[in-house]
């Protein structure tokens, strides 16, 4: 290239190296992991197979470096960065700078011969396509620096071919259509698109890919290639001129070296002469010969990609900066991972022992850092099973609502013994209260259970919430040690609420302020019984023996006698359905439902028990199971009232104060002691020197994010400061970003 040696200092100069050091670092770290949307500005070379292309790539060299063949060559998307190098690699004796390549798979390893590169190309595509013509998208990175070359980078992408051949698949057309529109639909992306002249440029292949990702031209740079082999006494001067097809960017007209060249092995540089000669001598390329020639091409590409950079760079600026801090954050997420040294180990583990337990003390009191909107949580989940699911289930029970007047009169029969029954039966009460007391034991105790519960779940949560999952045996321990220690918790609560219970059956206070009493209760029992006899109210209202009740005390009476009405009503409605089959049975045997039905009933169930035989008298032995008789007179249905009123009494009594102890001792031992002992109780657990350093022994696929996540950083720090010290580096070469020297 004439005068390529005089360098000049461009725009080109400083931000195309730039561009490529991001390029090399994002394809270190992967760009997949970095972010797919930072798209580095590069310029990606198109055309259809033996266009041209390679020819035109090697002549911006100035040597032959890319493989050659009959059939398709590039299989594989070649990153090729240039680099202007003035005075690098010297030799030993001053001699001029040295030209030389550097593969991106192959780092730290100079190729100085040319030769060698194109064999190294070579061996790379076979390794990643193999050696029968086969195509990949995974690219091959190659650094070229030398003194004859501008600044640029350049993507030479396979042809655009028709038919498979070798290992091809049969729609490889597609397939490289496809991965050539992957790089060209990308806006940072400028398309070198080369059409020879000696065919239609209308149906250029690459302009035609070039049209659908940019129908206006606008980051489009046409490049004619066989202008010396066109038919005679015709020219491509209309299409460099941009009257064909246009392009904002324009097009370059160039003269590559034919097969023949090639084959006798003439270099670049002499192809160069023989095509500055030959627009010299063509006339009608007279009034273009600026945009004709390979080193105009090397000119204008370098400067389009410069201010193509110039003008993407303050928004990749602003992605990378962006980009970084959400990877800093994600590192900062996953944590440092376990330190190495022993004691900064014993200190880690001690930190997240501590942040558990007040984490937990948080939950519990509600003082958590991010209390939900949507449900309930924590304490408040606590406080809903003492109050709404506990005391309210307390609350429904009455276990005498469950008891007939038969079952009633069957205790106190038992309860008496072989001795008759007085008119207050104590004993039976007595025996009544404590069954209805002890039913009370089993939901007491599973009130304490289900907070047991409650605080495993938020132990669950915290656990997860805290991210201890990345030390899966620490976040196992400490989810034992708590369990470990709510069952020590659990225990003495269990046996706290079964010495309430037993307290309550221990001592049946009758002398309890709230209790109804006898006689109280003798009155309502009385009043009932007058109901049931059919007195009216008015004749009872004068009776001196009827006093007026307090408004508490009728009250309570009419609520449990109300219940003894229903409950009766329903029984006799039962025993009438069962008389009327009965009486219909006999009806159909030939017998009579008279009203002395029941006379006969009676008489019959007395014959069941002894029977008459010559006026004597025969016993007979008693059945297995034995109902208690009916109330047959006035004074046995009222022991049978009031003892479902005094039981109503008493049981209610027990079971307020059950519903104010059992939460305050499930509160003492369980909750409140995880405030005061849960730390304590971890740190004697698991904090010993020997167990530490498996505590903080991580999931592999921790360690894998973390790795993932600190390359991403590192990458797009590297990205950040090499961005950040360009503007000196232009200043320093008298060029400002967005504008000209």
């Amino acid at each position: 290239m004439p005068g390529a040696h005089i360098h000049q200092n461009t725009l080109g100069d400083g931000l195309v190296p730039l561009i490529n050091k991001l390029q090399d670092i994002f394809t270190q770290a992967g760009v997949e992991n970095v972010g797919g949307d930072l798209e580095l500005p590069q310029i990606a070379v198109v055309g259809s197979q033996s266009s041209g292309k390679s020819s035109v790539l090697e002549a911006l060299v100035g040597r032959d470096f890319l493989p050659r063949g009959p059939d398709i060559c590039t299989r594989r998307p070649l990153v090729l960065q240039l680099v202007h190098t003035p005075y690098h690699h010297a030799s030993h004796h001053n001699q001029a700078p040295m030209e030389w390549g550097e593969f991106l798979h192959r780092p730290n390893e100079i190729f100085t011969e040319f030769e060698a590169i194109r064999e190294e190309i070579e061996c790379e595509t076979n390794r990643g396509t193999g050696n029968n013509k086969g195509v990949s998208d995974k690219q091959i990175r190659l650094k070229i620096c030398s003194p004859h070359v501008l600044t640029m980078t350049l993507v030479d992408l396979p042809g655009i071919t028709r038919v498979p051949v070798g290992d091809q698949p049969p729609d490889i057309e597609k397939r490289i259509r496809d991965m050539i529109l992957s790089y060209i639909k990308r806006e940072s992306c400028l398309i070198l698109a080369v059409s020879p002249a000696n065919t239609d440029l209308a149906n250029s292949d690459a302009l035609t890919l070039s049209k659908l990702v940019d129908p206006m031209g606008k980051r489009t740079i046409g490049v004619v290639t066989k202008l010396d082999i066109m038919d005679r006494g015709t020219d491509a001067v209309a299409c460099i001129r941009g009257e064909v097809v246009p392009l904002r960017l324009g097009y370059i007209g160039v003269v590559n070296r034919c097969q023949q060249d090639i084959a006798q092995r003439r270099s670049i540089r002499e192809a160069r002469a023989s095509e500055a000669e030959f627009f010299r001598h063509h006339p009608a390329y007279a009034e273009v010969i600026d945009k004709c020639g390979t080193e105009a091409l090397g000119w204008s590409v370098s400067r389009i990609l410069a201010d193509h950079i110039a003008e993407l760079l303050p928004a990749l600026s602003d992605k990378i900066a962006t980009r970084r801090a959400e990877a800093q954050r994600e590192l900062k997420s996953l944590g440092e991972g376990r330190p190495e040294d022993v004691g900064r180990q014993s200190a880690m583990v001690l930190e997240k022992l501590h942040g558990y337990a007040a984490g937990f003390t948080k939950s519990v009191v509600g003082k958590s850092d991010d209390l939900s909107t949507s449900s309930l949580e924590g304490g408040a989940r606590i406080h809903f099973v003492l109050q709404d699911i506990f005391v309210k289930g307390l609350e429904s029970l009455d276990p005498t609502r469950a008891m007939s007047e038969e079952d009633i009169r069957t205790a106190i029969q038992n309860a008496a013994g072989t001795k008759g029954v007085l008119l207050l039966p104590d004993d039976s009460f007595e025996v009544l209260v404590k069954q209805a007391i002890r039913k009370m034991s089993d939901p007491c105790v599973k009130c304490a259970r289900i907070v047991h519960d409650e605080l495993g779940r938020i132990a669950r949560t915290l656990i997860n919430t805290l991210d201890l999952q990345r030390y899966p045996r620490l976040a196992q321990s400490v989810e034992d040690a708590t369990r470990d220690f709510l069952v020590e918790g659990l225990t003495p609560a269990e046996s706290m609420i079964n010495s309430l219970v037993e307290c309550q059956l221990a001592h049946v206070n009758t002398a309890h302020p709230d209790f109804v009493g006898g006689s109280k209760a003798l009155r309502m029992a009385q009043q009932e019984l007058k109901r049931r006899r059919g007195a009216s109210a008015s004749a009872g209202a004068g009776d001196d023996d009827d006093e007026e009740m307090s408004g508490d005390e009728n009250d309570f009476g009419e609520d449990v006698l109300a219940d003894v009405t229903q409950r009766n009503a329903m029984l006799k409605k039962r025993d009438a359905k069962n008389k009327a089959k009965t009486a219909l049975g006999r009806k159909l045997s030939g017998g009579s439902a008279s009203s002395v039905d029941v006379s006969v009933d009676k008489e019959n169930d007395t014959k069941a028990l002894y029977s008459h035989e010559n006026g004597v008298v025969s016993l007979k032995e008693p059945p297995g199971k034995i109902q208690a008789s009916e109330p047959e007179t006035d004074e046995e249905l009222l022991q049978v009232l009031v003892t479902r009123i005094l039981l109503g009494s008493y049981f209610a009594i027990s079971r307020g104060v059950l519903a104010d102890t059992v939460p305050k001792a499930v509160m003492h031992f369980l909750v409140n002691s995880v405030q005061r002992g849960l730390q304590q109780h971890l740190i004697q657990s698991l904090y010993h020197p020997n167990l530490v350093p498996s505590l903080l022994t991580e999931h592999p696929e921790t360690e894998a994010k973390r790795l993932a996540a600190r390359n991403k950083y590192k990458a797009l720090s590297q990205a950040a400061q090499a961005i950040g010290a360009m503007p000196a580096d232009l200043a320093a070469a008298g060029v400002t970003v967005g504008g000209r020297r």
